[in-house]
């Protein structure tokens, strides 16, 4: 006897849901995408049946689409288990009718749309032609219906006279499975004709399931047992679903899924936030009538061929050679990509709601064969690109329109004319063509015409003798023994959102912008499934998706969103809502091209070390609450770097300003500065709260009436310094005593008229030096050399030379054991060498000034135009600098300031000579060839002009 296989967390989801429907009549339950929900059924389906043998379960689905994938999958599941598993009652279905569903005043006997053909080579009757009653007259019955057939076998009317390619066909005497697979708009138009009751009845994607739709269900069938499947259970509206289900079964989180390898690792690339993509997607405001962007606003923004050419130039940045799927706004939008890669060397194809499902089947199998890396594999060119549209022209009979096989499409966008129905002449009379061609059929099945007997392939169109032309696909013309060419790309609509299983898929392109969270995980979860010969997925998210939802990794308050009580969708986020760990705009430097409107995210090593934890707790700032594997508590930053010792805290809550609150075990308060390491104080007799206050643009901790620095070196004063004593520097802050103090620190300073000499003064320093970024050290200022760099000692009495990236070398010690750390002999040394290093300096730029001002006086009256929207400079109205630039600041000397992309400044001459890349948020220039630059950290420097 066997059984359903079942993983561990499969099996523990399996007896929740049981456990839970011996409870409650409907059950909800939520596996992330990827993880084996449809499998799961399948074994939720076969115990219910082992315990009621005399119940049917049928499966019920939102789109027809889905009901043939799940009837494939419960049909390859339940193949390998022993039928006699599930016998049932003589009676309850007609062995003329085998698993047909018993109506009132006929039968319903729908054959499934995507099942080839009967025995002795004859075609089974096709959904798409008038079912017929038991009277013979026409049935009301839709053909919406792909489903209710006998789980292995191939549904054949008995008036067919066909009988099943299953194995029923060689054992007739095999029982019949009571399962069967349907979609909701079927049923909502058939409840009155349905005679039998289900047992149980399977929701598959359970959250599209809307109450006054699905809720017919419950009210017509009081007895069943309903269980709905999910890996989002929410809704864009925000409303709960206890209207119809009572309670909400969850599995793992993604971030345990990747953990323990049951789904990949990701890389998430996205646009910037100041973008030209991300102010498109900003300006959207109309809205559908679903509560999502408006899909004509959307095609009007995005479906243009520069927001295309953006989509090529990230996927060759950062999915090239990987084999992936897009997700597109509509139909055109999806054709227009696919064109502009095929033109580009990408084998895309673009599959949407009106390509033919035998079609679409064949491009996704092909699909699924193609190999995982496509760099050893290029797929030959025709002179029209990689994929040429060669339309069959009309015979002397008569013709098909036949779409191009990647196009999808006939000329002038219509559906090919399909095999069933009758082929037209050229003067509209019946074609010599036999209708008995099933043209567009399964890959490697031919199809025969009797007048052109020619055999039809699916992909290769139909090659006619009278003709002698056929269809290229690629650039080979493929012919009945021909190998099909590889696709890498499939570009869809909302076609794989739900349903679709191809686990070595390894970049999923987002291009469709949503307000959906459902959508939003639905399409990159495609890309999570674990695959042989996978290490990981790449998330290219071209509609800046993450602003609005987090990463995939995101652990979700699904519970809450089942009650109703929380909305997700865009909205100004709060720190539990969004992803902690990712790197936001910090990682902008990381550009592959310096054009490139893309960022990373977070790659997939930094996922597997966020995703160590076994639950996110809160975040603020720049820190998270983290609780570990073995139930301790405590603090990490962005990098995972853990800054408190793990332990049994109680309370923990993130404060203003970084700081720390919580409870240790014998519940004696505690306030933590996160950024210094420091404990601001503990114990039973806690009487304050401590405050981050800023003191001459520095921050300081203020607890009562003491002012606190934030070094885990402890400095404080008993009262609120004085801004007079305060002095910023920018990089580092001086604190200076209005008396002496013993500091124990060497002060030295430049002679005057010495030309580069020092002296020693003879007291200590009374100057307190805090280095920016250093929460660790308290240091005293030594000396201020002439090129910016200074020379502190920290509290061990070692010297160092910090410079103007605010590195620090050491260079010597009160107590010197040699030379090397005699003051005495660095200091007056390293002050000569700055010295001259700084004249030698001022006489360049005193040189380069004169001669850029004679140049300048020479070339007349400077301006600055703008052509479209790029900035350029002209001398004299001649234009000495083209418009290459989106901004260009007014002229200080022989210098000026010039953004090239947004956020990116530089400096030039005014002849256009760049003397300071383009790779600073800020500059400033000043006087005499003097330059402020501030770079992406907010550190500032003075480069050399």
């Amino acid at each position: 006897m066997k059984e359903i296989k079942l993983f561990d967390y499969q099996e523990d989801m399996k007896e929740r849901i049981e456990k839970a429907l011996r409870l409650h009549r409907s059950v909800m339950a939520q596996m992330p995408t990827g993880t084996g929900k449809t499998v799961l059924l399948a074994s939720v389906v076969e115990s219910f049946l082992r315990e009621h043998s005399n119940c049917n379960v049928w499966i019920v689905a939102h789109r027809r689409e889905l009901v043939s994938q799940i009837r494939e999958t419960i049909e390859r599941v339940f193949s390998k288990i022993t039928p006699s598993l599930f016998t049932i009652k003589e009676g309850n279905f007609s062995k003329t009718h085998p698993s047909s569903l018993t109506l009132k005043g006929g039968s319903t006997f729908h054959p499934d749309p995507l099942t080839l053909r009967g025995e002795g080579g004859n075609r089974p009757t096709r959904c798409s032609e008038p079912l017929r009653s038991k009277v013979g007259g026409p049935s009301k019955v839709s053909p919406d219906c792909a489903g209710w057939d006998r789980l292995g076998a191939t549904c054949l009317r008995p008036a067919d006279g066909l009988g099943a390619t299953s194995a029923s066909s060689v054992n007739p005497n095999s029982d019949m499975m009571p399962i069967k697979a349907v979609s909701i708009q079927w049923l909502s138009k058939h409840y009155d004709e349905i005679e039998e009751e289900p047992g149980m009845i399977v929701i598959d994607e359970a959250h599209h399931a809307l109450a006054k739709t699905y809720k017919g269900m419950w009210d017509r069938f009081p007895k069943a047992k309903f269980l709905g499947l999910t890996a989002t259970p929410c809704r864009l509206n925000g409303k709960g679903f206890t209207d119809l289900f009572d309670v909400l079964v969850q599995s793992w989180s993604v971030p345990e899924f990747i953990s323990k390898g049951r789904l990949a690792t990701y890389d998430f690339v996205s646009i910037k936030s100041d973008g030209v993509t991300q102010r498109l997607i900003d300006s959207l405001q109309k809205r559908g009538a679903d509560g999502d962007y408006q899909n004509k606003e959307m095609d009007m923004l995005l479906n243009k061929k520069p927001s295309i050419e953006r989509l090529y130039r990230s996927l060759e940045e950062f999915g090239k050679d990987r084999k992936g799927i897009v997700y597109a706004i509509n139909i055109s939008h999806a054709n227009a990509i696919a064109e502009f890669y095929r033109e580009h060397g990408i084998a895309a194809v673009a599959i949407d709601s009106k390509t033919p499902s035998s079609l679409r089947k064949e491009l996704i199998e092909r699909f699924k064969a193609s190999n995982l890396s496509f760099s050893n594999h290029p797929v030959p060119l025709s002179k029209e690109g990689i994929f040429s549209n060669h339309p069959v022209p009309l015979s002397k009979e008569g013709s098909t329109s036949h779409p191009d096989p990647l196009t999808l499409r006939g000329e002038g966008g219509n559906r090919p004319t399909r095999c069933s129905e009758p082929l037209r002449s050229k003067d509209g009379g019946p074609s010599k063509v036999s209708p008995d061609c099933a043209g567009w059929d399964r890959l490697g099945a031919t199809c025969l015409r009797p007048a052109d007997n020619v055999g039809d392939r699916l992909g290769a169109t139909c090659l006619r003798a009278a003709d002698g032309v056929g269809d290229r696909l690629g650039a080979t013309c493929l012919r009945a023994a021909d190998e099909l060419a590889p696709i890498q790309v499939l570009v869809n609509v909302d076609i794989f959102s739900e349903g679709f299983d191809c686990p070595d898929i390894e970049f999923v392109q987002l291009a469709r912008p949503t307000l959906s969270l459902a959508k939003y995980l639905q399409m990159v979860g495609r890309g999570l499934r674990v695959a042989k010969g996978k290490k990981n997925c790449v998330i290219i998210d071209n509609v800046g998706l993450y602003r609005v939802f987090g990463l995939p990794s995101q652990v979700w308050n699904w519970n809450a969103m089942f009650e109703g009580k929380l909305k997700i969708g865009k909205r100004k986020e709060t720190p539990k809502d969004r992803e902690f760990f990712l790197m936001n705009e910090k990682q902008d430097d990381i550009q592959i091209h310096p054009d490139s409107e893309m960022m990373m995210v977070m790659s997939h090593e930094e996922l597997l070390q966020t995703i160590q934890y076994r639950e996110f707790v809160d975040s603020r700032g720049e820190f998270a609450i983290i609780k570990l594997p073995d139930g301790k508590m405590t603090v990490v930053n962005r990098q995972g770097e853990q800054v408190l010792e793990p332990g049994d805290y109680y309370d923990m809550k993130l404060l203003d300003g970084n700081i720390l609150f919580y409870r240790h075990c014998r519940k004696e308060v505690c306030y933590y500065d996160l950024l210094s390491g420091a404990i601001i104080d503990d114990g039973p007799n806690v009487y304050d709260v401590p405050k981050v206050v800023t003191l001459e643009g520095w921050e300081f901790i203020k607890y009562g009436d003491v002012y606190m620095s934030r070094t885990y070196e402890h400095f404080s004063w008993p009262y609120c310094p004085s801004k007079y004593d305060l002095f910023n520097f920018g990089d580092y802050l001086i604190y200076r005593y209005n008396y002496l103090v013993d500091s124990g620190c060497q002060e030295w300073y430049y002679y005057e008229g010495g030309n580069g000499l020092m002296m020693k003064a003879t007291i200590d320093s009374n100057r307190v030096c805090f280095l920016r970024g250093d929460y660790e050290h308290v240091y005293w200022m030594c000396a201020t050399l002439r090129c910016g760099c200074i020379v502190v000692m920290d509290s061990k009495q070692d010297y160092y030379l910090v410079d103007s990236y605010l590195k620090k070398t050491y260079i010597g010690c009160n107590n010197p054991k040699n030379e090397n750390e005699d003051l005495h002999i660095v200091m007056p040394r390293l002050g000569k060498k700055y010295y001259d290093e700084m004249m030698l300096q001022e006489k360049k730029k005193e040189a380069s000034e004169m001669l850029l001002l004679h140049e300048k006086s020479e070339a007349g009256h400077v301006e600055l135009y703008q052509a479209g929207k790029k900035w350029g400079v002209k001398v004299d109205g001649k234009v000495i600098v083209p418009p290459l630039y989106c901004s260009i600041a007014q002229s200080v000397g022989a210098y000026c300031a010039f953004e090239e992309i947004p956020r990116h400044w530089g400096i030039m001459t005014l002849k256009g000579k760049v003397i300071v890349d383009a790779k600073y948020e800020k500059v400033e220039i000043r006087d005499g060839g003097i330059a402020l630059v501030t770079d992406i950290t907010g550190r500032k420097h003075r480069p050399s002009i």
